[in-house]
């Protein structure tokens, strides 16, 4: 027992957590308000922490503030999802509340968690109660209230109530938000910081909690999935420590590097540089990068022998040589079909992510610094992506970045459809937004479980007619569906009906709706294959 938390301790408390959020994400997946098969909260939050570990264990002998620096940095670049930029925004907050400090007393533990509570709050435009922020405020209000300036208060004990009224705070979740209440289960992102503080605590009795399942790896520095712009070479990566990070000029580095290599992606935060580029002469590119600091990590890879397996591109990289456009689009979908579609309308960068598969702040990061315009607008097409592309934008100094909040596939392909790269950001904002307004975004796929929303009954395998995000209906058949759906979609005004089928649908199917749609309403209707998981349809109406 302890009345200090060091940094080691801290350090490995923390990947305790980590390891027990990943073991729990799929558990945490299940609690999605939502019957269909994409809840991913567990999953998001798990990419996002456990990008944490591998930084964390390199570090030797480090303070307190050191270790929180570490974690809040690797989550605000990994963050994925709403949940993943709020707990990344929690663990900002936590590592401002301990800066400079070498360990932690009970009293400095409590403070940090005020400071997490405060940053969380306002990384949301509205924070909504009975969630992930909840959570992390009744505890911090719970420590203050019952345990600042404790007498002889050991940090084990501290940490015991923590757990205690992280679970009381989940656990009560759904009294607080109806839409928790109707379903039956409570806030999975709430369930999520529970698992990490669990974790931690498990540590700090003797009991460190091992990873036990295989989970995909998640690298802090650029994605394996980095693609190449079809020339042959080397694909090399750095990362160095600046120690006069305050001085860094972005632009004239880009200048000077561009000389020697191509597909540059550059990232800074503070003293640390990240570099991606292609060049033939990957000494050059080192050497030059030398001159601004310490070498943290080196990769070098032969392209040309690569060439023969590498991946296929979802999108096109920049011409950097060529005159900046005025303006650019990174848009993020899934499914081959829409990919087709977005890259027919001229998008310039295309994240290949979608409800199963959200990106990170860092693909996003990357995508917006290979598209050459004067401003990126970034199609988020998922609420739950939202966030994190504001989180993007703020890191990204170059170029100005507007994000359009597209919710759904339908709103991004709307929004592109009225994009033109040669009218200006206000322009383009303006057309985009307007067009997002004139659309309705129809949603079919089946419910993975038995539940109750909005008055509605669900069963298991029920097919859910969903309109703008809400559930109105679910029927036994596709076609039933498909009808319900439409018919509350189309009104008088509306002159274009777009259905995109899915990997769980047909053309058959989509042409048994088409000509439903035709026998009772005089409008133009369309089938474009989607090729979109999991959802049989998705269907527009403008």
């Amino acid at each position: 027992m302890s009345k200090f938390l060091d940094g080691e301790k801290l350090s490995k408390a923390i990947i305790s957590g980590a390891y027990a959020l990943a073991n729990n994400k799929n558990r945490i997946d299940s609690l999605n308000v939502f019957p269909v098969p994409d809840g991913d909260t567990g999953t998001n939050m798990s990419s996002t922490f456990l990008a944490t570990v591998k930084n964390l264990e390199k570090l030797n002998n480090p303070d307190v503030s050191k270790v929180a620096a570490s974690v809040a940095h690797d989550t605000i670049y990994e963050a994925r999802g709403n949940s993943g930029v709020i707990l990344s925004q929690i663990w900002k907050g936590f590592a401002l509340g301990v800066d400079k400090k070498k360990k932690l007393s009970a009293n400095d533990l409590i403070i940090a968690f005020e400071s997490a509570t405060q940053r969380a709050y306002k990384s949301v435009f509205k924070p909504i109660e009975g969630t992930i922020l909840t959570v992390i405020r009744e505890i911090s209000e719970n420590l203050r209230k019952n345990h600042f300036d404790q007498k002889d208060l050991e940090i084990e004990d501290l940490f015991d109530e923590i757990v205690a009224y992280a679970r009381k705070s989940c656990d009560e979740t759904p009294n607080k938000l109806k839409t928790l209440r109707e379903v039956g289960v409570t806030d999975s992102g709430g369930e999520g910081l529970y698992q990490i503080l669990w974790g931690m605590n498990e540590f700090l009795h003797g009991n460190p909690v091992s990873l036990k399942e295989e989970q995909e790896e998640i690298t802090a520095f650029i994605n394996d999935s980095e693609v190449y712009d079809g020339e042959f070479g080397y694909c090399t990566e750095f990362l160095i420590d600046m120690p006069n990070w305050k001085d860094f000029d972005k632009n004239k580095f880009n200048a000077e590097l561009e000389k020697i290599a191509n597909s540059l992606v550059i990232v800074n935060d503070d003293n640390l540089l990240k570099v991606h580029g292609h060049t033939l002469k990957p000494g050059d590119m080192l050497n030059f990068g030398q001159k601004y600091g310490e070498f943290i990590k080196i990769k070098s890879e032969n392209m040309t022998l690569q060439a023969n397996d590498s991946k296929a591109t979802t999108m096109e990289l920049a011409d950097k040589n060529s005159p900046r456009a005025l303006c650019g689009v990174v848009s993020c979908n899934l499914g081959n079909g829409i990919i087709r579609t977005m890259k027919e309308l001229n998008c310039d960068y295309i994240v290949e992510s979608g409800q199963t598969q959200n990106p990170s702040a860092q693909d996003l990061i990357n995508a917006i610094e290979q598209v050459n315009a004067e401003t990126v607008f970034v199609l988020p097409n998922n609420s739950n992506v939202i966030l994190v592309a504001q989180q993007a934008a703020q890191v990204v100094t170059d170029k100005n970045v507007i994000i359009v909040p597209t919710k759904t596939q339908i709103q991004g392909i709307t929004a592109m459809m009225n994009f033109n790269s040669e009218i200006s950001s206000e322009d383009n904002l303006e057309q985009m937004q307007e067009a997002i307004a004139g659309v309705s975004t129809g949603e079919i796929t089946q419910a993975v479980r038995n539940t109750k929303i909005n008055n509605i009954k669900i069963k298991e395998e029920d097919f859910l007619c969903i309109l703008d995000n809400k559930i109105v209906a679910s029927e036994k058949d596709l076609f039933t569906a498909g009808r319900k759906l439409v018919d509350r979609m189309i009104k008088p005004k509306n002159e274009i009906v777009s259905i995109y089928y899915g990997d769980e649908s047909s053309l058959t199917e989509a042409e048994e709706l088409l000509n439903y749609i035709n026998s009772k309403y005089d409008i133009e209707v369309e089938i474009i294959e989607g090729n979109q998981p999991n959802y049989h349809f998705y269907i527009g109406v403008e």
